[in-house]
C-alpha cells in the first residue's frame, strides 16, 4: 500500500508541473513567459511642433536663400548699370548683356514675390520692388517725371512713387523703343543715370530684407519660426504664410494668365506682367515652382512630412503634390514669347488648361489641405473666380 501511495504521489506531481510548463525541452527547465503585445508606437510632437519644424525649414531652406539670391541678383545688376553707362559707345551686345542681369534679378525677385510679411512689407518695399497689376500706368508716369529732375540719385529714386523705383521702372527703360533706347535716345546719359539710381534703389531694398531676416540682423525668422512679435503662435504664423501663397495662386492664375488670355486671340499681352521684356512667362513658371517650395519647404520638414506622418493622411498629400505637378508641367508645355502664344490657337488651349491646373491646385488648398490641417485663411482679395 506504501509502494502505491507513493506513485499515486509521484504522478500527481507529474501531472502539476505538466500543467504549469514545467514539461517540454526547455535547457533550463524553468517555466516560460509569454511575451506581452508590443503597443503601436504613438507621434511624440504635437501639431505645433511640426509646424516649428516646417516655419523653420521653410525659412531656411526657401525664404532666407531667395532674399540672399535678391540681394545677390540686385547687386550683380548695380553693377552691370555702372559698367554699362561708363562706356562711351555701347552697342546692342552691351544693351543685351545689361538685360540680361535684369532678367535674373527678376527671377530671382519671382521666387519670393509671393511672400508678404516681415521687412518686405515695411517702409513699402513690396510695392517700391515691384508695383503691378499697372492700370494707370503708375510706372511709365513715375519714370518720365523722374527723368525730368536735374539730377538723379539713388536718394531721389527712393523718395518718389513707388511706380519709379523698382524692377518695372528698370524694364521701362532697358526695354524702351529705339526712339528711347539706352542706345539712342537724346537724353541717353540722364537715362542711365536713371538706370543706376533705380538698380542702386533696389539693391538697397533687398539688402535690408535680407539683413532683417538675418539672426544677426532683424531676426524675422525667429518671429516666424517662433510665433512671435507679428505673430500670436506658430499657428499664426503658418495661416499668414498660407495666406500668402493663397494670395499669389490667385494672383499667378487671374493677373498673370486669365486676363491676359481674355476671350479669344489675340487676348491683351500689353497688361501682362512684363510685356516689355517678355518675361511674362518666365515668370509664370517660376511663380509656380515656389510653391512646389513651399510645400514641400524646399525639400525639407514640408507639409507633405506633415500630412504623411504625423496626420497619416498619405493620399491627401500625394494628391497636392500631383496638383503642383500637374501645374508646373502644363506651365512647361509653353514656349516662346508670351504675346505670339495669346494669339494661337493651340497655345491659349495649353493656357487655359495650365489656368485649370493652377485653379485645381487653390480648390484642393482652400478645401481638404486648410480643413486636415486645422488652419484658417485669411480674406483673399485676389480670388477672381
Amino acid at each position: 500500500m506504501a509502494n502505491k501511495n507513493r506513485l499515486l504521489s509521484i504522478f500527481m506531481f507529474s501531472l502539476a508541473v505538466t500543467a504549469c510548463g514545467g514539461g517540454g525541452d526547455s535547457g533550463s527547465g524553468a517555466p516560460t513567459n509569454p511575451t506581452n503585445p508590443t503597443n503601436p508606437t504613438t507621434p511624440t510632437n504635437t501639431l505645433d511642433d511640426e509646424f516649428g519644424l516646417w516655419l523653420t525649414d521653410l525659412s531656411e531652406k526657401v525664404i532666407l536663400i531667395g532674399y540672399q539670391g535678391l540681394e545677390q541678383s540686385a547687386e550683380a545688376m548695380l553693377g552691370a548699370s555702372e559698367s554699362f553707362c561708363a562706356l562711351s559707345s555701347p552697342v546692342s551686345s552691351n544693351l543685351n548683356d545689361l538685360r540680361g542681369s535684369w532678367s535674373e534679378l527678376n527671377a530671382s525677385w519671382q521666387q519670393i514675390q509671393w511672400l508678404k510679411v516681415g521687412p518686405i512689407v515695411e517702409q513699402s518695399r513690396l510695392f517700391r520692388m515691384q508695383f503691378w497689376p499697372d492700370a494707370n500706368d503708375a510706372v511709365g508716369r513715375g519714370v518720365d517725371n523722374l527723368l525730368l529732375e536735374p539730377s538723379i540719385t539713388v536718394e531721389l529714386v527712393a523718395q518718389q512713387n513707388v511706380g519709379a523705383q523698382g524692377i518695372p521702372a528698370l524694364e521701362y527703360l532697358l526695354f524702351a523703343a529705339s526712339t528711347d533706347s539706352l542706345l539712342s535716345a537724346a537724353d541717353k546719359d540722364k537715362r542711365c543715370d536713371a538706370v543706376q539710381s533705380i538698380a542702386g534703389n533696389i539693391k538697397n531694398m533687398a539688402t535690408d530684407v535680407y539683413t532683417g531676416w538675418q539672426a544677426s540682423g532683424g531676426n524675422y525668422t525667429g518671429q516666424l519660426t517662433q510665433g512671435t512679435g507679428d505673430f500670436t503662435s506658430r499657428k499664426d504664423a503658418v495661416e499668414e504664410v498660407v495666406t500668402n501663397w493663397l494670395e499669389q495662386i490667385e494672383k499667378v492664375k487671374d493677373e498673370k494668365m486669365l486676363k491676359p488670355l481674355a476671350d479669344a486671340a489675340p487676348g491683351l499681352p500689353n497688361i501682362a506682367e512684363f510685356a516689355l521684356s517678355q518675361d511674362s512667362l518666365a515668370s509664370v513658371k517660376l511663380n509656380l515652382a515656389s510653391f512646389a517650395a513651399i510645400y514641400s519647404a524646399g525639400d525639407g520638414h514640408g507639409f507633405d512630412d506633415i500630412l504623411k506622418d504625423h496626420l497619416e493622411q498619405t493620399s491627401l498629400a500625394d494628391n497636392m503634390q500631383a496638383k503642383l505637378d500637374a501645374a508646373i508641367a502644363s506651365a512647361g508645355g509653353l514656349q516662346g514669347d508670351y504675346a505670339d502664344l495669346l494669339n494661337d490657337e493651340a497655345a491659349r488651349t495649353t493656357i487655359a488648361e495650365t489656368i485649370q491646373a493652377v485653379r485645381e491646385v487653390r480648390d484642393l488648398l482652400t478645401a481638404d489641405f486648410v480643413q486636415t490641417l486645422d488652419i484658417n485663411i485669411g480674406f483673399n482679395s485676389n480670388d477672381g473666380d
